[in-house]
């Protein structure tokens, strides 16, 4: 059976607590208009995680929304313990990321968007892979999009593999728990794609560090639309990621001269308990 088909079970889910021998954690929400549902994310997660994770911070970076959401996280920050970031303009999801992350101070970085189609209690299948993995992915099982958003992350997913012959099947995915050393080192060099993790990934995997895929639930959006793109905007979309591909392709070619991707040293793995690669 496909990944894209296998369903997730909660049955044996060890909800913590996390090893403190392993360093705390920083969860990071980039946020963009979404006032309908950042409450309730915020209150999900810090109810999950709080009492379980021993060194937690609670980073949220809006990016400039035309909504109501400051107001609502000027509200919520009076009452959860949330560090508050705020900007006059919208940057776009990639460099919101890049500045989201950027805040954070424990070892490890769970980035997590912000529409809540990741579960919190789903932060307990990617914590076990702290002490084997630098970057664990929440790989979405199955995906629960538009078509056109399915299929779009299909094709890009499938030509990151082909471009440089890479294992893993969701590389833009908005669930990642990763080391803070790594997002230090590799993301000032992230620029040439608009979906951050993908590229993050891809750099990372040549830079050597050790990342693995955990398949995790994925909800369908209750409330809103998508804040990264319409169906209106695709075909731009798609160009300028293709684009980025080439030229991403051109500068770590160049840089890895006489290997193939993926053949210069760098780990990766498969789920230990699921999928091949």
């Amino acid at each position: 059976m496909s990944s894209a088909n296998r369903t997730v079970s909660r049955e044996q889910l060890v909800r913590g607590p996390a090893d403190p021998a392993l360093g705390g954690v920083s969860l990071v929400f980039p946020v963009y208009n979404e006032s309908f549902i950042i409450e309730t994310t915020l209150r999900n997660y810090i109810a999950e995680l709080g009492g379980r994770v021993q060194d937690l911070e609670v980073v949220v970076a809006e990016d400039g929304s035309t909504d109501d959401t400051k107001g609502v996280l000027e509200r919520l920050e009076k009452e959860l313990p949330i560090r508050l970031f705020m900007s006059d303009e919208r940057k776009g999801y990639q460099r919101a990321v890049i500045d989201a992350v950027a805040h954070a101070t424990k070892p490890w970085v769970f980035v997590v968007d912000s529409d809540y189609q990741f579960a919190a209690i789903d932060f307990w299948r990617l914590e076990p892979h702290r002490k084997d993995y630098d970057i664990i992915l929440g790989m979405k099982a199955p995906r629960k999009d538009p078509f056109y958003r399915v299929w779009l992350s299909w094709g890009y997913n499938f030509l990151l593999r082909l471009f440089f012959r890479l294992p893993y099947r969701d590389m833009d995915t908005g669930f990642r728990l990763i080391r803070r050393e790594a997002l230090e080192k590799l993301t000032p060099a992230v620029k040439y794609m608009s979906f951050f993790t993908a590229e993050f990934v891809v750099r990372a995997h040549f830079a050597g560090y050790k990342i693995t895929e955990v398949p995790v639930p994925h909800y369908e959006r209750k409330i809103g639309s998508t804040t990264i793109f319409f169906i209106s905007n695709l075909f731009w979309i798609c160009l300028t990621q293709f684009v980025g591909l080439f030229r991403l392709r051109k500068e770590l070619f160049g840089r890895h001269a006489g290997t193939r991707p993926g053949a210069d040293g760098a780990t990766s793995s498969s789920n230990p308990g699921g999928r091949a690669v």
